[in-house]
Parts: structure tokens; sequence; C-alpha cells
């Protein structure tokens, strides 16, 4: 059923009941005014209304709390693929730690001129997803780190926080960077998607060693896209179901979900260059956000919207235009003199 349906099917179905209940009460109006004893059956209907209530909320919290153990605890999806199958063989196996005891695995491919970019991908995936990006990157003669970020792939950790602890991946990522002898560490990128999107534009304000960002189909704020996600990632009405999903999911992380505010970040990466680019048919974050990421940023920044293009895979679908834009970002802001 697509999320449209889902949300019909519910309004109607409340609906239904309703008049149901309705009718039903104007009928045993007239069959209590019979009887011996009035308000007796109307006692009666209330007490099973009541019962029917109680019911509905329950399950509907009960459905709450699993959509968001779900999206605060996915399950780890394996690499199924690795830089092989883009014909990449010069990559190698990594490891690397966090600062808070998190061990993430990762691939390095090494370049031909110090610079690396780290491709960060998005939620409930793996390292997998960034292939596209890792290929094209490779063939322009930069190095690419690729991991799966906490609670991910081959990682551990059992939390996922849409950004705000991802932060400490990407730090980890850039401290196995500059320990290497082959990486100039003035010449660290990023670029990552949706989850991973907000992840490196929070981490680039945080971490100065990040020279050049890309964010691609990111959300300007968890909180304000929560409804976007209820009705496209778990299929359930926005209404009731958001915001009690908030709620469980901040339960359960013992987090505030709401402070995922890549839109109050985004300004604090400057003077280094940040690019936002977004598929302007993305049915799951709008392409609303990119336009207000981009006017919150500071200079310097560039926008690039795909007209043929949704959520997903925007390196496969944005073609030659897309492999020109976003290598010559990473060349001009990189290779150029430091």
């Amino acid at each position: 059923m697509t999320p449209t349906l889902s949300w019909l099917t519910a309004i109607l179905g409340l609906l239904s009941i309703f008049l149901i209940l309705l009718t039903l009460r104007q009928r045993l109006r007239k069959a209590d005014a019979q009887i011996e004893k009035p308000g007796k059956i109307l006692r009666l209907f209330v007490f099973g209304c009541t019962i029917l209530l109680v019911g509905i909320i329950i399950a509907a919290n009960w459905l709450a709390y699993n959509r968001a153990l779900a999206l605060v605890r996915p399950p780890h999806l394996t690499s199924l693929e690795s830089p092989l199958n883009m014909g990449i063989r010069t990559y190698r196996e990594v490891f690397f730690l966090t600062s808070d005891g998190i061990r993430l695995s990762g691939w390095y491919i090494p370049g031909l001129n110090g610079s690396v970019i780290i491709l960060v991908h998005g939620h409930a995936g793996n390292r997998s997803q960034m292939l596209a990006d890792a290929r094209l990157l490779h063939e322009a003669g930069f190095g690419v780190l690729l991991y799966d970020g906490r609670n991910s792939g081959e990682s551990t950790g059992d939390l996922t926080t849409f950004g705000l602890f991802e932060v400490n991946d990407v730090r980890g990522a850039v401290d196995y960077l500059l320990a290497r002898p082959d990486v100039d560490s003035r010449r660290i990128g990023l670029l990552g998607h949706s989850m991973g999107g907000a992840t490196v534009i929070l981490s680039a304000a945080a971490i100065p060693e990040i020279s050049a960002v890309i964010s691609e189909s990111t959300y300007t704020s968890l909180e304000e896209n929560i409804a976007n996600g209820v009705r496209d990632y778990v299929n359930l009405p926005p209404f009731p179901f958001a915001p009690m999903i908030i709620f469980w999911g901040q339960r359960e992380s013992g987090l505030d979900l709401k402070q995922v505010r890549p839109i109050d970040a985004i300004p604090q990466i400057s003077p280094r260059p940040v690019m936002v680019v977004h598929g302007l048919h993305d049915e799951i974050i709008p392409v609303e956000n990119a336009y207000r990421l981009y006017e919150a940023a500071s200079y310097p920044k560039q926008l690039y919207i795909l007209e043929n293009a949704g959520h997903c895979c925007l390196a496969q679908k944005g073609g030659e235009r897309y492999r020109k834009t976003i290598t010559g970002f990473f060349v001009n802001y990189l290779l150029g003199e430091p």
C-alpha cells in the first residue's frame, strides 16, 4: 500500500468507526428508554467505548514504538559488493576506532595526489551504497575512504542517532587518514548522502581539518522532516504517529533527536566550501530542504539540483554532468593551491 493510500485508509477507518458508534448510541438511547432501569445500556455503551479507546491508544503506541525502534536500532546490512565490482583493485580493508569506542570497518582506496574524500552512507545502509561515487572520484585521481557507520554493516554499535554521534565516526575517519603518510592533511573532503549528508555538515562544522564538503539529499532538521520520514519509511500517517515516534525514539536512544539540525551547523563551515546536492523529485526529503540549506550556508557555496532524480542513486542518474560537477568541485577546492 502506498503512503497516500495508507493515510486515506486510516482517516476513512476512523470516520467509519465514529459513524458506527454514533448510530449505535442513538439506537441504544431508544432501547434504554424502554427498559425498567434507564441508563444501564447507555452506561454499558460508554464503558465499551472507553475500553475500545484504551485499546486503540495502546495499539497505536505499540506500533509507534516498534517503528521508532526500527529507526534508532535498524538491523545491520552487510555489503554484498566491494570496490572490485567497480573495477577498483587497489583498495584495502581497514578498521579504526572512534573516540567513544566504536570499531568501524571500511575500504581505503589510495589516490594519486594526497587528497582523500570520505564517503558517508545513509540511514540503515552500508559503505557499498557509495561505491558509484567512489569509482568516479577514484577515476579522477582522488583517494577514497568508505566505511560502515556505527550500528551499520560490519561496524559495531547498537544505536543510530541521525548525525549526532555519527560525527564521532567522521572524526575517527579523519584521524585514521591523518596517520597515513600518503595523505595530505590539507586535502581531506567529505561527501555524504541523506543521513550521511547531515552527518558531513555537522562534522565539517566541528572538525577544522575538513577542507571541502558535499551534502546530498539531506534534511534541514530531523524534527521538520519526521512527517515525511514516517510516511515514506514506515508507511504510517504523519498524524498522530510522527510525534509518537519521536517520543519513543528519544526514550529508546536517551537523546534529544530535535538537536539534529544541519541547517544550524552549515553556516559554520565557511570559509571552507560546501555544495548542496538534491534530486528535484525526492519523495522522502523534499527538495525544499536543499534550498533552505543553501540559503543558510555562507560563502563559498554551490547548489546543484538534479532534475531527473529522486532521493537515491544520484551518481547513476546524474550521468556525465554529475561526474563533472562533483569532481570539479573537489578539484577546485582540494587540488588548488592550499
